[in-house]
Order: structure tokens, then sequence, then C-alpha cells
């Protein structure tokens, strides 16, 4: 009994002075960390924090400057560490150490008071504080001997990362060159992996040229979901990536950004309200998409040439200001190789409103390979063709208003300015197009249009469908587009 009592009080006091100890050794490994990483002369860090518990690192007031640039940091603080110790008491923290390519891994990261500057080119950036949760960059290949490092590695990183949660404050970017900067207030990333984002929120988004006091264009949000470019980023990955190669598209389930203004906007008496994307998918097959463009306001100022001029073609429509709104989906049926592109609508309330809706059959795999990758040249090789469209106009009062517009410049009547361009369009005949009588039929039925208003509907419906070679037909001399693309117009009041 008292034996064990013994080895008991033994094993305390053994512990309590390792526990005791650990503020002593925690001192030494930070003066050890500091000495190293001073020890390149042009690296200075006021004070170096180590929890050997947590496996944490903190560096504050970090400063180096060396090869053009100059880097800050008022705090830079990483725990949860997956980095060797070995590593760390050479003063090759993550920060200043690791070598591109190298895995990292912390449970959490945090960068204060950041201030970035390349002088050679100009490029600032600054950061009041970013924050990163469960962060994993997996090892990466940095073999590359083309002519766009910095691109390429950064596209390898991102496709290699992983991360919980991202925060960052009061971020700046100087542009090289040109001096204009380009800030966001907050940025929120919740799950990203390998190029795939769960929720993106940007708020407080501004672009300024050099030496304005205001914006020049803002957002105040911008919010994704479901966003995934991790194609993107295997293209830039590759080797043979330069600026200029096919883009390929970047997915989204859904995306909003609202709240619009700076000095552009309102230099031309633009007011938008709100942008939107929403896309659905019924298995791997179908996808559904819809574009929105809402509260869109043209009010031209008293001010400026250009601001003066559209104000007084407004002026001779009766109009103060225009609004239009658009809405317009799509639709991929990989199943049935269709593509839907509309119904599209532009709606200018009191205005008028125009749809337009096409209809591509027998798509293949060339064509999706186009769609996706953003190689433009593999269409060549796509037996994909314009099976419909469909396009409509319904005036409310735009026709009669641009008349009167076009009366006043020309002095005439707005009798006789109707009826002029009616017989214009009649009498229509560019020398590169057949005029056939169903041309002339067409011609006369958009006249009347001109003369009596009401709804056109010109509908197309090639047969058979316009694939890419017969599209090459349409520009060739004489081209008969009525019969190519088999036009036919209606006129409704």
């Amino acid at each position: 009994m008292r034996k064990g009592i013994v080895v008991a009080v033994a094993l305390t006091l053994v512990v309590g002075a390792a526990i005791a100890a650990v503020p002593i050794l925690e001192a030494e490994v930070a003066a050890q960390i500091k000495s190293e990483i001073e020890r390149d002369g042009i690296t200075k860090v006021g004070k170096v924090e180590v929890g050997l518990f947590d496996r944490s690192v903190a560096l504050i007031d970090l400063k180096s400057a060396g090869n053009g640039g100059e880097q800050t940091f008022g705090r830079w603080e990483a725990s949860g560490l997956a980095w060797p110790w070995g590593e760390v008491l050479r003063g090759r923290t993550p920060l200043a150490g690791v070598r591109l390519g190298d895995p990292l891994s912390a449970h959490r990261l945090e960068l204060k008071d950041v201030k970035l500057v390349d002088q050679p080119d100009g490029t600032r950036l600054s950061l009041q504080a970013l924050t990163i949760e469960g962060l994993d960059l997996a090892r990466f290949s940095t073999a590359y001997q083309g002519s766009f490092p910095a691109q390429v590695w950064t596209a390898r990183a991102l496709a290699n990362l992983s991360l919980r949660k991202l925060e960052a404050t009061n971020l700046m970017v100087g542009m090289p060159g040109t001096g204009d900067t380009f800030g966001v207030a907050t940025a929120v990333v919740d799950g990203y992996a390998r190029g795939r984002i769960a929720t993106l929120t940007l708020n407080g988004i501004e672009a300024t040229a050099k030496d304005e006091p205001t914006p020049l264009f803002k957002v105040e949000r911008l919010s994704a979901e479901g966003l995934d470019w991790s194609r993107l980023l295997t293209g830039m990955a590759a080797d043979g990536w330069f600026p200029g190669a096919p883009v390929p598209r970047v997915r989204v389930d859904g995306a909003s950004v609202t709240g619009f203004g700076g000095d552009m906007l309102a230099r031309y008496g633009v007011s938008l309200g709100s942008i939107s994307l929403e896309t659905s998918n019924d298995g791997d097959k179908v996808s559904r998409s819809r574009t929105r463009i809402q509260g869109f306001v043209l009010a031209p100022p008293l001010r400026g040439l250009q601001g003066l001029q559209t104000r007084l073609a407004l002026q001779t429509m009766g109009l103060k200001e225009v609004k239009a709104d658009l809405d317009c989906a799509a639709t991929e049926d990989r199943g049935k190789g269709e593509f839907l592109f509309g119904p599209s609508a532009l709606v200018g309330p009191g205005l008028g409103q125009i749809d337009f809706s096409a209809r591509f059959i027998n798509v293949d795999q060339a064509f999706w390979r186009a769609l996706d990758d953003g190689d433009v040249l593999a269409l060549n090789g796509s037996a994909a063709g314009l099976g419909s469209a469909k396009l409509v106009l319904a005036d409310k009062s735009l026709l009669e208003r641009g008349l009167k517009a076009l009366s006043t410049m020309t002095g005439r009547p707005v009798a006789e300015t109707r009826s002029n361009l009616a017989r214009e369009i009649r009498l229509f005949q560019p020398s590169d197009v057949l005029i056939s009588q169903d041309m002339t039929k067409l011609l006369d039925t958009v006249a009347r249009f001109v003369e009596q208003g009401g709804t056109l509907t010109v509908d197309a419906k090639p047969e058979p469908p316009l694939d890419i070679d017969q599209l090459r037909a349409m520009w060739r001399p004489g081209a008969d587009l009525v019969r190519l693309l088999g036009l036919t117009a209606t006129l409704a009041r």
C-alpha cells in the first residue's frame, strides 16, 4: 500500500515537473525559431510564441524585404499544425519555409494586418484579417518548363487544396501597372474541396481607378452555392496551358449579385437591381438553368455629352427613363441529344417584349465538349444542327415612340416616316442574298408590322436541320436564307 502511494507521488512529481518545464521549453523553442527566421538578414520578427500542446506557432510583427518585394504581417498564427517540429526548430515555418508542392495541414491558420508589395510591377495586396479552418493542402507536382509558372502552380495548388472555412476582411489588391485597386470588405467560403465550393459570399466589392476618391464600380453582395471550377483548374494546371487558351465552363447551382453602383454606372444613368442564376439537375443527363436580370433602369443624367445626347434621344420618344428585365432559360438533355435555349424574354414595361427560343438537335459529344471545355473548334466535328427557332416582337408603344424620334430627326410627319420605312423594308435587296418570292413575302410582313404594330412572329424550321456545314452556306453570295432557315413570318394585332 505504502509502495503504491510512493509510486503515485513520484509520478505526480515527475508530471508536475514536466508541466512546469513546458513554458521554459516553449520559450527556448520560440527563441530558436526567431533566431533561424532572422538568419537571412532580411527578415525580422518582433516576437515568436510556441504552444507545444496544441502544436501552435505565432509570429508577431513579421517583416521581410528582398527580391524586389516587401511583406509585413502583424500576426501569423497556426494551430493544430501538421508540420515537422524539426523544421520548425530550424525556423522553417509553413509561412516562410514550406517548399512549393509540399503538403500542409493545420486545424486553424490566422493572419492579421498583412501587406505585400511587389516593387517591379507595383502589385500590392493588403488584408486586415484572414482565418482558415481545416486547411489541408496535398502534395502536388512543381515540374514545369513553360512561360507561366505562377499561374500554373497556383492552379495546381488550388486543385489540391481543401478547407472547412475561410473568412477574410478588408482585402485590397493594387493592380500591376495601372495602380487601380480592387477590394472586398468581407469574403466567406464554406466548404472548399479541390475546386468545388459549397457556398461563397462576397460583400462590399469595389473597383477604383488610381487617384479617384470614389469607386468606379461596386457591388454590395455576391453569393454562390455549388460552385465547381475544377475543370478550369485542371486546364490551367496542365503543362501546355497559356493565356487565351479555351476556358472551360464553371458550373454553379445558384448565384446572385445585388446592389450595383459606382461612378461608371452613374455616369450613364444606369442602375441595376440584381443578376441571378439557378441550375437544377434531373439525374446526370438533364440540366436546367435560368438567368434573370432584374431592375435595369436607364435614366441619363443632365451632365456630360453622352448623357445629354441619350437624354435628348429619350425625350424625343416621350421617355424620361427606360426600364427592362431579362429572364432566360436553357435546358441540356444529353440523353436525347438536345440543347434548348429559351424561352428568353426581354421585357420593357409599357414599351414591348422580345421573346426568343431555339432548339438544337442531334447534339453529340463534340458539341458538349465545345460547351464544357470552351473549345469552339470542336464544333467543326459536330453533327448538331438547328432544329427550330422563334422570335416574337410584341409592341406596346416602342414602335410608335421610335417613329416619333426618327421623325424629329428628319423633320417629317410621323405618317410619312412610317410609310417611308415600310417601303424601304419591302425594297430591301442586299447584294449577297437571294431575293426569292418567299423573301419578298417575309419582308412584306415585317413592313406591315411597321405600319400596323401588333405582334410579329418569325419562325425558323430548317429542313433538314441546319448543321455546321449548312451554316457556312448562309454566308455564300446569293444564299437563299429563307429556304436554308425555313423562315416564315406572321403578324397578329
